[in-house]
């Protein structure tokens, strides 16, 4: 399932990227050739106006010879020494070719009804035209001074600029098939991180409802078995069936926990379980919890000690730091066997206060501690009855963190474990 989310999230992301290079190609190859197209308009423009004023000051007979024209006419009409490369056509008002220079390859005559519609108009133009096999730049310049109404037309083949635009458009495709393959490769690794916590979040939950069903399925069984015997015992009395009926009213307790703590994780995960924040003292919270264990601990042959800071005041949810407490001291002593156990509460010199539960029970694997805080996550596999769910851990957990605690766990197996809340 996740493969092939996987292989959709990365053919959306590489669809996007097509779209987005065949945008940005053909933006650099458009705004790169309309750049050029327009300084070569102004080019020919310029060469227009050149060769109108050279051989305006011919025909008006000034220094006929042409020395002076060669020397200073271009400098005259501010065009600078350097001539374009093109062809050129002169008309007057009747259109009369007064003056051509082509090469051999002349395309005066297929042109001319641009000169023709440019004395019509009296405006210039500037188009590209396809004649034969080559696609040629065509300017029109229209004049109307003192020598009357004339056309300059400059035109110029394009040929070796379309090998160079066909080359950019290679080298433009050839680069963006290169570069969209990098970032489908980048894309996939991306989106596999992506989905990483969908997947784990996922695979968590799955293992979730298998666990409840095995937590709850395991009382339910036990209650099953034992109600069977007392339905059994027809002539049996209640004094008599005691045992039995005493055992499955446990395991109606062991359900009732459970599904209290599947409810408040529930209500976490949608986030409707809202804090009732107040001002409360923590020393009297520990001090009344520990009170309580206490006696529990010295059934068990555990040496139960208290170091207490008085008046630890905090702002909190009372009924949420108080189930923190009870998990962590509850847990620590069911863990111990005649081992000891040690409960503090400090506050350090930057006034950051201290919550920890020691204690020199069976202790946690190094390779377990980093899942001991998931539901339903024991360390022995096994998942041998100790009294709890299985979830305890995880809403120690959670009311740490939505109160914006640190919660954290230091254990060595067969030595003990230490859980300290930084607050």
């Amino acid at each position: 399932m996740f493969r092939r989310l996987h292989f959709k999230l990365t053919a959306y992301m590489g669809l996007i990227l097509i779209v987005f290079m065949f945008f940005v190609a053909t933006g650099i190859y458009s705004f790169t050739r309309i750049v050029y197209e327009d300084g070569n308009k102004d080019l020919m423009e310029t060469e227009a106006i050149r060769i109108y004023t050279y051989r305006s000051m011919t025909y008006s007979g000034f220094m006929l010879n042409g020395s002076f024209l060669q020397r200073f006419g271009p400098s005259v009409a501010l065009m600078g020494t350097q001539k374009l490369d093109a062809c050129y056509v002169i008309y007057d008002k009747n259109l009369r070719r007064v003056y051509s220079e082509e090469n051999e390859i002349a395309i005066a005559d297929d042109i001319k009804s641009l000169a023709e519609k440019s004395l019509q108009d009296k405006q210039d133009s500037f188009v590209t035209k396809k004649i034969g096999r080559f696609n040629y730049r065509i300017y029109t310049k229209f004049f109307n001074d003192m020598n009357g109404k004339s056309v300059v037309q400059v035109y110029q083949s394009t040929i070796n600029e379309d090998i160079l635009w066909s080359f950019l458009k290679t080298v433009l495709f050839v680069t963006g098939i290169t570069g969209m393959a990098i970032l489908l490769c980048i894309s996939y690794a991306f989106t596999g991180q992506a989905i990483k916590p969908i997947r784990d979040t996922w695979m968590r939950q799955r293992e979730f409802v298998a666990d409840a069903s095995h937590e709850l399925r395991t009382p339910l069984t036990v209650i099953q078995t034992n109600l069977d015997v007392v339905l059994s015992d027809e002539e049996g009395t209640v004094d008599e069936n005691e045992m039995w009926l005493s055992n499955a009213y446990s395991e109606t307790r062991v359900m009732a926990k459970l599904i209290d703590e599947l409810l408040i994780l529930a209500k976490a995960d949608a986030n409707e379980e809202k804090l009732d924040i107040s001002e409360f003292s923590f020393s009297e919270i520990v001090e009344n919890v520990c009170q309580n264990m206490e006696i529990i601990a010295k059934k068990k042959g555990i040496d139960f000690q208290l170091n207490l800071e008085d008046d630890v005041m905090i702002r909190a949810d009372y009924d949420k730091v108080r189930r923190l407490v009870v998990i962590l001291v509850d847990n620590a002593v069911k863990y111990t066997e005649k081992g000891k156990v040690t409960v503090s509460l400090y506050t350090d010199k930057n006034k950051k206060k201290y919550f920890t539960v020691e204690d020199t029970g069976i202790g946690i694997a190094a390779k377990d501690i980093d899942r001991i805080f998931d539901r339903f996550y024991r360390a022995d596999k096994a998942r041998h009855r100790e009294g709890g769910t299985g979830l305890g851990l995880s809403i120690a957990k959670w009311i740490a963190d939505v109160h914006r605690y640190s919660l954290t766990v230091e254990s060595t197996i067969n030595v003990g474990s230490k859980f300290t809340l930084r607050m």
